[in-house]
């Protein structure tokens, strides 16, 4: 899913210093060539297989990308449920993931003059930075409408991503191939999200589209936020996009590779 040498280790909450952070690195780089030994390792991104295979001269590495675990072929409706307009994040915050420029950004948009908003925070902590969440629920409390919902179960979900106008991701950095952009993919949601690194990589290669903003600017994110709320053209172009990237590799398919390989494994 990630390997150790495309992750920002200090974005990530990994590495608190320089030493740390070249021990870290050290490890990582023993650790996968434990898992190199193996006959065959599947990665999830392109570049993770050039680079392990420039970095380590190995020839047993392949792609297995992420996919989507719906099967419906039905595209979602793009009506919205009464009441405030939902932006939604989704995810485990604190390190990369950071709701205080997304809160921030909430605060510019409902300060002019648009129908009524909600923020929606899904999710918890990153393990890393216990307390996150409910320190920034009180530096934030006089922020009107919005909701933490702390751990969604997974019967909820599609409630989530259902009622939600767009999907937020206010990430610093990345660690991997996005599993929360494939399920709102599926769910033929908008994206917000900067373009950088591993996000920049699967929307190359699958086809996913967003409207981008810069990292850490509070005001690139509003304004791509409201790029896609106030123009209801563009989020159904968007959901659109990301809906038929997301029926472009399906689980089902994702599994016939790893079948594939294993057979040519076991042929061997």
């Amino acid at each position: 899913h990630n390997i150790m040498e495309t992750v920002d280790l200090q974005s990530a909450g990994f590495a608190g210093n320089p030493i740390m952070e070249k021990l870290i690195r050290l490890f990582g780089t023993i650790t996968t060539r434990f898992l190199l030994l193996a006959d065959m390792v599947a990665l999830t991104i392109p570049k993770y297989v050039e680079t392990l295979e420039a970095k380590y001269k190995t020839d047993n590495v392949w792609l297995a990308p992420h996919g989507t675990f719906d099967d419906s072929t039905e595209m979602p409706s793009f009506d919205l449920p009464p009441g405030p307009m939902q932006i939604m994040t989704f995810g485990k915050f604190g390190t990369y993931k950071k709701v205080e420029p997304l809160i921030e950004a909430f605060e510019i948009l409902t300060s002019n003059g648009r129908p009524p908003l909600e923020l929606i925070i899904a999710g918890g902590d990153s393990p890393n930075v216990p307390g996150y969440l409910e320190h920034a629920r009180q530096q934030y409390s006089h922020v009107q409408n919005v909701r933490f919902t702390g751990y969604v179960a997974e019967e909820d979900v599609p409630r989530l991503f259902t009622e939600a106008a767009v999907t937020v991701f206010p990430y610093t950095s990345t660690t991997g191939s996005s599993g929360v952009l494939h399920q709102a993919g599926s769910y033929a949601k908008a994206a917000v999200l900067p373009h950088i690194g591993d996000f920049a990589e699967v929307i190359a290669e699958e086809g996913y589209a967003g409207e981008f903003f810069e990292p850490d600017n509070v005001q690139s994110l509003a304004d791509a936020i409201a790029n896609v709320i106030d123009n209801p053209q563009r989020r159904r172009q968007l959901g659109t996009q990301n809906f038929l990237a997301s029926k472009g590799l399906p689980i089902n398919e994702v599994v016939d590779w790893y079948l594939l390989h294993i057979q040519q494994l076991i042929g061997n």
